[in-house]
């Protein structure tokens, strides 16, 4: 019989044994690698003779690896493993998490089966130290560094179990009376520590290898925002891209010639002399040539998919899932309450008027029934940015938020009755008026951009940002009034930019405070300022009331940038509709006002928030209306009509 027979065949009779007193197994299917592992540190002239205790301690450990799966699933979303459907997505997250805590409960009575102390003593930390692992996995977001952080949470939360298995033939005895201290239980704990933490390691690489096939879908680190050691330097940002540009980008090297080396290479890199330094331990401490043949097998499989992954003509998929979510109760409930808060939609008005004055403003100027969707689409909008910025939740809880408010408006774009008036009126009047959800979507990844400090080294780079939180919106109100010509939504995109820059520019002191900065780096660097300085420069201008002269300059080309965005949305209005194009002209110009304020504060706004009054919108407004008079093209719609 095979080792993989007689491991399956040892399992089976402590099950049975089990299972006769009432024990909830699982059924004994998958790679077994846990048990694979104590079998493989049991000595020869035993492993046809094992008892049934050792047995009993095998089955303990996949138990819990079990549970563990069962919980993970509904934690990560996870619908597929083993090319099958998990039981969260055929049944629900209710009976995954009952069919985990069923599997944990019991191996720990199977553990106390072994007649071993000593083993049930270290199979309850290795749970413990497990389920700790699981936890700080969530806290990777927070530290500023995750690369040290990531090696605590994989020998944690895959290498304990592992170090249970290979200590568990010390402890009952199996290792044979020659082996010495090489293989006492804590050596044999520690080196299947390493096993567990490397086979992680290569799991997180053939997760973003689309040539592998691991029975699941891949990409799920990347779908879930978890950071492994595959992205090296790079922080959370890196979830910003599509799975195709983040597949594509993982294989990308240099040009010939460069020496820049990809992803995948610097991740192979890192992983394969730890498999070679794996192999010479286990091979030191007599491991079986099972386990010692399937980490070489690790090792080779990760080199087969850097090759095909690397390959000239290697196809990435351009559908990649995208995976549905299973949210929390907690999560829904916390969504309807916020949104519940909002009134119905005759209410929003107030909203609307509370929380963008300029906007609003404008907005008279828009007949009753285009006033209520610019009001719809307005409260989404703000309704999703609010979930991040008056939320104090840590940035994991905040990710859920997002996710599942992205859901529920998937479901209303798609004609799915969510309970969630906001949600089934705005996206039903998005999906009827055939604008694409991704609009919608592009503005909740914007906002997920605000969930955790991120730097924007350029203009290009700040640019991604102000797309996706004000360009979409513009592109949004400008198809909703029946405008679909490219040349008139970028202009749309170039009032976005304009106004969001105009926002970074008067929020500084305030975006300061909740560890935001939005400055472009290169342009800071330019001009003599720094992160650092910002708090430095505001108690100054408390004091003497002036600001620091580069500063100033950074300001005026912010300025500058947001005037020009300004002139290139001005010379698209005149192509809007009749209704449309005075309230936007409107609305740019009272917007742009703010700039004269920042400079009517001695461009303090670290410390001063400037704003229009009304009489100043009044002015504004006019001087907008008759920009849009001057505009090219304007007087020729005119006399047309």
């Amino acid at each position: 019989m095979t080792v993989a027979g007689l491991v399956r065949a040892g399992l089976g009779r402590g099950a049975a044994s089990a299972a006769r007193l009432g024990v909830a197994i699982p059924p004994v299917r998958g790679k077994l690698l846990r048990p694979l592992t104590s079998f493989s540190f049991a000595s020869a002239e035993r492993r046809k003779s094992l008892e049934e205790r050792f047995w009993f301690g095998c089955l303990a450990i996949q138990m819990a690896h079990e549970a563990s799966l069962q919980h993970d699933d509904v934690l990560d979303s996870g619908f597929g493993r083993r090319n099958t459907a998990t039981l969260l997505a055929r049944e629900g997250p209710g009976a995954a998490l009952l069919r985990g805590d069923l599997y944990l409960t019991g191996s720990y009575r199977v553990a106390g089966m072994t007649g071993s102390a000593e083993f049930l003593d270290d199979f309850i930390r290795a749970v413990e130290v497990t389920v700790r692992g699981e936890r700080k996995q969530g806290e990777l977001r927070a530290v500023d560094d995750p690369r040290a952080f990531y090696e605590v949470v994989v020998r944690a939360k895959s290498g304990a179990l592992f170090g249970a298995a290979a200590a568990l033939p010390g402890w009952t005895g199996d290792v044979g009376p020659d082996r010495g201290s090489l293989l006492s239980p804590e050596a044999l704990r520690d080196l299947g520590t390493e096993l567990g933490a490397f086979y992680q390691l290569v799991d997180d690489f053939l997760d973003y290898c689309p040539a592998d096939d691991t029975g699941k879908p891949k990409l799920q680190d990347f779908n879930n925002r978890i950071w492994t050691f595959v992205l090296a330097g790079r922080g959370f940002g890196w979830f910003d891209r599509t799975p195709g540009e983040a597949v594509a980008e993982f294989f990308r090297a240099g040009s010939a010639g460069s020496g820049r080396r990809s992803m995948a290479e610097h991740a192979m890199e890192h992983l394969e002399p730890r498999g070679e330094a794996l192999l010479g331990r286990l091979r030191g401490a007599g491991a079986g040539g099972e386990l010692t043949d399937l980490v070489a097998g690790w090792i080779d499989r990760c080199n087969k998919a850097l090759r095909a992954g690397s390959g000239a003509t290697v196809a990435i998929p351009s559908d990649l899932p995208e995976r549905p979510r299973v949210a929390a109760p907690s999560t829904v409930a916390h969504i309807v309450t916020r949104a519940l808060a909002l009134g119905a939609q005759s209410q929003w008005g107030r909203f609307f008027a509370r929380n963008s004055r300029s906007f609003h403003f404008s907005s008279a100027l828009f007949p009753p029934e285009q006033r209520s969707i610019v009001r719809g689409i307005y409260a989404f909008c703000r309704f999703t940015d609010d979930l991040v910025d008056e939320g104090s939740e840590p940035a994991v809880r905040l990710h859920e938020i997002l996710d599942v408010w992205g859901d529920i408006a998937r479901s209303a774009y798609e004609g799915r009755d969510t309970g969630i008036a906001l949600a089934d009126v705005v996206m039903g009047r998005m999906s009827e008026l055939r604008i694409p959800f991704a609009l919608a979507s592009e503005l909740i990844e914007g906002v997920r951009m605000d969930v955790e400090p991120c730097s924007y080294l350029s203009m290009k780079d700040l640019r991604r940002y102000t797309y996706r939180v004000a360009s979409v919106v513009g592109a949004w109100l400008t198809q909703a009034f029946g405008m679909r010509d490219p040349w008139v939504l970028d202009r749309a995109h170039d009032l976005g930019h304009a106004m969001q820059l105009t926002n970074i520019v008067r929020d500084v002191g305030e975006d300061l405070a909740m560890g935001r900065i939005y400055l472009p780096a290169d342009r800071m660097a330019f001009h003599g300022v720094t992160g650092e300085s910002l708090p430095a420069m505001k108690a100054r201008a408390r004091g003497a009331g002036q600001m620091d002269p580069g500063y100033v300059a950074l300001l005026e080309e912010l300025m500058a940038e947001a005037d020009a965005a300004y002139a290139r949305a001005y010379e698209g209005m005149p192509s809007l509709p009749v209704h449309f194009r005075r309230p936007v002209a409107v609305a740019a110009q009272v917007y742009r006002g703010i700039h004269d304020q920042v400079r009517a504060n001695g461009y303090d706004n670290l410390n001063l928030r400037a704003y229009t009054s009304l009489p100043a919108k009044i002015i504004l407004g006019r001087q907008g209306l008759k920009r849009l008079s001057r505009s090219p093209g304007h007087a020729e719609l005119a006399g047309a009509r």
